[in-house]
């Protein structure tokens, strides 16, 4: 009996905890940017990032990096691991001879692995940028900017998740694009060089990861880590904007807030502590932009970086001519999708720099018989401010610079299809090594 009750008890903890656990994935009421990015924390975890503990816990303060946690030990065998399958990898491309194909994997591997060590040391930081988050959104959680805010597609929450799970879903779809190419291009293989000693699958890991089976024993272990390693470096590539564009809403939504309050008491005669408590809001979110332009803009000019060096490449690749259709199906979506999260990545985080300056208009337009010394602070501190994202201050995350990406882009692209002499198709290398 007292068995049957303690397995009751446990089964009822079990229910309880997964319906706790449900409840603060899907809770709304919260409003924090540590609430709002908790799913997407855990979706990085998922690929061995951002190693913290206590992810949906209410108090932020309970998120933490904790080095002896399972999290913790996963990612650093994930770093061991892809830092050594990236050496292989340069290696074996090295030793092949560099084209343009090779080159571009051998940028994807550097960019991929010090990318997983940057989220590595943010994760370390992590309760500091979220005391930072919170600090900024004390004012923000009262009633007088909830109200202004209600409903769910419109929050930050939504903005969030909503953004970087439909991003993840892509990803995940251009992963199986790329999966069934390989898979169409070793048959095409298989056929041209009348391989009849091994099977499909050892055809196929043979050709996809030369630079692995050479040296380790093919069996099911050496496939499995293989396969991990490559999923988790191939969604940190797409993790990269993800993130950059969680913490730009983070802050652009505050500016939102601010500006909405404005446009509500627009035409009213407002008391003078209203513009001096509005004053102070403004200069929270600016110090909060600067914090964040502190510590993430590394990020930020390694994914431009990266993004525009491989919408290039991905473009030079769809003219190719190969074999396998899926090929150009692939290469294809491959190059849309990154185009659209390039595009997604920097018109958000520039929406930051434009947020923050929509309340200017409001502000000139209030009539003169209301205008104070804070007030006009407040005029000041928008007009003259510049509360901008950047790439370590080598360029700066405002509208324009999406059409000096794309001039710059379309004229590198002429040099490659001028220059660049066709890549050989793998499709009919009857070599392994």
């Amino acid at each position: 009996m007292q068995i049957v009750s303690l397995a009751k008890r446990k089964s009822g903890n079990w229910r309880g905890n997964w319906k706790s656990f449900g409840r603060s994935v899907f809770r709304t009421a919260d409003g924090t940017f540590h609430h709002a990015v908790a799913p997407v924390l855990l979706l990085g975890q998922c690929i061995s990032l951002l190693p913290v503990v206590n992810v949906f816990s209410v108090n932020f303060r309970s998120t933490r990096f904790k080095a002896r946690s399972i999290r913790c030990a996963i990612s650093l065998v994930y770093l061991l691991m892809a830092g050594l399958y990236s050496v292989l990898s340069i290696r074996w491309y090295i030793r092949r001879g560099l084209n343009m194909s090779y080159f571009a994997n051998c940028i994807y591997m550097i960019v991929v692995y010090v990318s997983a060590i940057f989220f590595f040391l943010v994760a370390m930081r992590w309760q500091t940028i979220l005391g930072a988050f919170a600090h900024c959104e004390r004012s923000f959680l009262k009633e007088q900017y909830r109200r202004l805010t209600q409903g769910t597609w419109g929050s930050l929450m939504w903005k969030i998740r909503f953004t970087g799970f439909t991003l993840f879903a892509l990803a995940m779809a251009e992963d199986w694009l790329n999966f069934y190419r390989a898979y169409e291009s070793n048959i095409i293989q298989i056929e041209t060089c009348n391989r009849t000693n091994v099977t499909l699958w050892e055809n196929f890991y043979l050709r996809e990861h030369p630079h692995v089976f050479h040296l380790v024993p093919f069996n099911v272990f050496t496939i499995g880590v293989t396969e991990w390693i490559n999923r988790c470096m191939r969604y940190t590539w797409t993790y990269l904007d993800i993130f950059i564009i969680s913490f730009s809403y983070g802050a652009q939504f505050r500016y939102e807030q601010i500006f909405r309050r404005l446009l509500a008491t627009e035409g009213m005669a407002c008391p003078i502590n209203f513009w001096s408590e509005l004053r102070m809001d403004y200069v929270a979110v600016s110090e909060l932009v600067t914090f964040l332009d502190d510590h993430f803009g590394h990020l930020v000019l390694l994914a431009c970086a990266n993004d525009m060096y491989f919408i290039a490449t991905q473009l030079f690749n769809g003219f190719q001519r190969r074999r396998a259709f899926a090929n150009y199906i692939y290469f294809w979506y491959s190059l849309l999708l990154l185009i659209f999260r390039t595009v997604t990545m920097l018109y958000v985080g520039s929406g930051v720099y434009v947020a923050s300056m929509r309340p200017l208009h409001l502000l000139r337009n209030i009539s003169s018989k209301n205008w104070g010394i804070d007030l006009q602070r407040l005029t000041d501190e928008v007009s003259s401010g510049e509360n901008v994202l950047s790439g370590k201050q080598f360029f700066f995350l405002k509208r324009q610079i999406i059409l000096a990406m794309a001039g710059t882009l379309v004229t590198y692209e002429l040099v490659l299809l001028d220059q660049v002499k066709k890549i050989p198709d793998t499709a009919l290398d009857c070599s392994y090594f």
